[in-house]
């Protein structure tokens, strides 16, 4: 979703359970829209959301809320947790990139022809199943990893329900996301350019929005990747 004119938030969600009867990760994924829409009727969070650092203590702070939220109504408690889901998002700010992981999704940064990981793992291996070590929905208080990077001209961030198992490089990627369950979900976005970082000193000078893919609204699964990917070579 878009939150300010040159701000955008992208997220992945894969979790267990239901909260109200819905799946966990769509109540988790519809309470952070419906939260932060209701936030931007404020002034103070729509200044926010356009400069960097306090755009990422904004959206922090409305994650917090939801957690608390899909926390109060998964009936679980310290011993049992009927409920949780990974989130990894990416929040683009001005040519910067937030990235806010709890769990087994992940975000990866096509870098001039270089995968990198932009977030950690937090699951370990029980058997033959994966456990998280770290959730949403799992405790009141919100526990999630965040880092930052900044973006270049054709960089792509691919978010993705499952992380990529062993090394990481652009063709582990490619197939990783071809192979993907129409289940999963799978976020793709391509930083063109944002014109207000163009002249040193001119962060608030009105300019037009960077684009991400073509267009953020047309949020595209493992074939824009692949021509994106394509296209970078």
């Amino acid at each position: 979703m878009q939150l300010g004119p040159r701000t955008w938030f992208l997220a992945v969600s894969r979790g267990f359970g239901t909260v109200d009867g819905v799946p966990i990760e769509r109540a988790l994924l519809a309470r952070i829209r419906t939260e932060c829409e209701r936030r931007l009727r404020g002034e103070r969070f729509r200044r926010a959301v356009d400069r960097p650092h306090a755009a990422a203590t904004a959206v922090l702070a409305a994650l917090a809320r939801v957690n608390g939220d899909i926390y109060a109504r998964n009936a679980g408690h310290e011993d049992y947790v009927t409920a949780a889901s990974s989130l990894t998002a990416a929040l683009i700010v001005r040519g910067r990139a937030y990235v806010l992981h709890a769990g087994g999704t992940a975000a990866y940064l096509a870098h001039r022809g270089e995968v990198v990981a932009l977030s950690g793992d937090d699951t370990f291996e029980d058997a033959t199943t994966p456990l998280l070590a770290r959730a949403l929905g799992i405790a009141p208080t919100l526990d999630v990893a965040v880092s930052s990077v900044v973006l270049d001209e054709g960089d792509v961030i691919v978010l993705v329900g499952r992380r990529v198992r062993g090394g990481v490089d652009r063709r582990a990627l490619i197939d990783h996301v071809e192979s993907t369950d129409a289940s999963e979900h799978v976020v793709v976005a391509r930083f063109d350019r944002d014109d207000a970082l163009d002249g040193a000193g001119e962060l608030e000078a009105e300019a037009p929005p960077f684009a991400l893919i073509p267009s953020i609204a047309r949020i595209v699964a493992a074939i824009g990747f692949v021509l994106a990917m394509v296209y970078a070579r």
